[in-house]
């Protein structure tokens, strides 16, 4: 079972539109047993599932915690398993935190289901502590969107010495890859890619090949509790997650 989190400490970048999609390549291209998990309280990777989140009370975080039973939360969406999401896991924050495990209650607690599924997806809240913690702590490799703006490639430089940090603790925590999103290189926009010109060259191999255009399709997706895939397969959105799904099955079993 291979852990991957897609992580960023900026919101708005394509964080959990990343998670999903991603996901969905996995189980459709690859044929793979993959597990969704929410860590973020605003549930949005919850919703564009469309599983109805409020009152939920029964979610990733009483999967941490040990509340509740693996079985008892996991939402069958299709051909994904997903541990949703809720504004319940705010009051589990302390409980996590003061567990003496902490921070290796996720990674802990999904060794239960090891031999269920051959990938699980990590959608992490914008922010570098808590939650975000333990999905770095928990996987292999984690994947940061970045998108072609100014403040997002500040936010990258903090996330990545806050990772670095974090790779002390748990060595075999790796940086899969930072990938652009809502951007393409055949519009016209100097700051753009200057951005992604100059985060290239900083990060060399680590910048992937792949990136995401702007679409339309991908919000509607979620809009309609579904994925890209699904909805539009033709669509930018599906062609582009596609090929980022490619490139990160190519990095894994590299």
């Amino acid at each position: 079972m291979k852990i991957i989190s897609i992580v960023n400490n900026k919101g708005g970048v394509g964080k959990t539109t990343s998670a999903q999609s991603i996901a969905a390549g996995l189980s459709k291209f690859a044929n793979a047993r993959v597990l969704v998990i929410d860590l973020d309280a605003q549930a949005s990777l919850t919703k564009s599932f469309g599983i109805t989140h409020a009152g939920l009370k029964k979610d990733s975080g009483s999967f941490i915690t040990g509340e509740y039973e693996f079985d008892e939360i996991v939402k069958k969406v299709g051909s994904i398993d997903v541990l949703p999401g809720s504004a319940e896991m705010i009051h589990r924050e302390d409980t996590i935190k003061s567990a003496p495990v902490f921070p290796f209650n996720l990674k802990i607690a999904l060794e239960k289901v090891k031999d269920r599924y051959d990938f699980v997806i990590i959608d992490c809240p914008p922010a570098l502590y808590g939650n975000t913690r333990l999905a770095l702590v928990s996987c292999h490799q984690y994947y940061v969107p970045l998108q072609a703006e100014f403040l997002s490639y500040e936010g990258l430089r903090n996330f990545l010495v806050y990772s670095a940090e974090i790779k002390k603790i748990s060595p075999n925590t790796n940086l899969g890859g930072v990938f652009a999103t809502r951007y393409n290189p055949k519009i016209r926009k100097k700051i753009s890619h200057e951005l992604i010109s100059a985060t290239r060259e900083q990060l060399g191999e680590v910048f992937m090949e792949s990136y995401i255009r702007d679409n339309i399709a991908l919000s509607e997706a979620q809009a309609n509790g579904t994925t890209i895939f699904d909805y539009a397969p033709h669509s930018n959105g599906a062609e582009d997650y596609y090929k980022l799904t490619k490139e990160i099955l190519e990095r894994i079993n590299n």
